[in-house]
């Protein structure tokens, strides 16, 4: 960009100088393209780093429920100690749960759980593993975040087969008790971590809207997804 301004400089130098001012312009140009692309690719790499380090730390849950009923959820590493690690997600995700797997897609390793403490009023929950193996852990400390950032969302839609998804979206609105942003979320994505980009976490995924009335009618709904708020994640985790 330095070498833009030069570029203006001569110009304006130069007053009523004779100049190739089509070479200039071309050359100017070139300049802001290859500033844009630059850019373009710093914040690529940027964007890359943001999701290894999201992915490192998720999970995907799997749960089996009375009546052999079996569901999917999602949720982040967020704390450790010793060989003992502690796993954020929503409360609805495990709330009629008879066996708990964490399943660790890194090491692609089935790991038990069990359940520190669950809260139905904020939906969330903490769940505890135990192994020697070395995790990932993406700590819970006060962020701030405004509408009109852009956020990542990771989780297991569907299934184990697409664990671990990276969508990337914007916060749309904020509220006391919710965010609400357009990164994609599906079934099996309740739990999973929402970061900026800093590779902050700011949410837990808890829900979206796919369907809404007009009228009598059942219309579509795209990209209206809603997660927990880091402030109540943090006062749900020092309660």
């Amino acid at each position: 960009m330095r070498k833009i301004w030069i570029l203006f400089l001569i110009l304006f130098l130069t007053g009523c100088q004779q100049i190739d001012e089509e070479a200039l312009k071309a050359e100017i140009k070139n300049e802001v393209l290859e500033e844009i692309q630059s850019q373009t690719i710093d914040f690529n790499d940027h964007l890359k780093s943001i999701s290894i380090l999201a992915k490192n730390c998720s999970v995907a849950l799997e749960i089996t429920m009375p009546g052999d009923v079996s569901s999917i959820g999602s949720g982040v590493i967020y704390s450790k100690e010793n060989n003992d690690y502690y796993i954020l997600t929503n409360e609805h995700v495990i709330r009629y749960y008879l066996t708990l797997e964490v399943y660790l897609p890194n090491e692609d390793l089935y790991i038990a759980a069990s359940v520190v403490k669950s809260d139905a009023t904020v939906d969330l929950a903490i769940l505890k593993i135990s192994t020697i193996e070395p995790l990932s852990v993406c700590s819970i400390e006060p962020v701030t975040y405004e509408v009109g950032e852009l956020v990542l969302s990771v989780g297991s839609p569907i299934g184990l087969e697409y664990c671990n998804t990276v969508t990337l979206g914007i916060i749309s609105r904020i509220e006391v008790d919710l965010i609400q942003h357009d990164a994609a979320i599906n079934p099996g994505n309740s739990g999973g971590p929402l970061f900026n980009m800093e590779g902050q976490i700011i949410g837990i995924n808890s829900s979206r809207l796919n369907t809404t009335y007009s009228g009598n009618t059942v219309v579509s709904v795209e990209g209206i997804g809603f997660s927990i708020p880091l402030e109540i994640i943090i006062a749900f985790i020092a309660s």
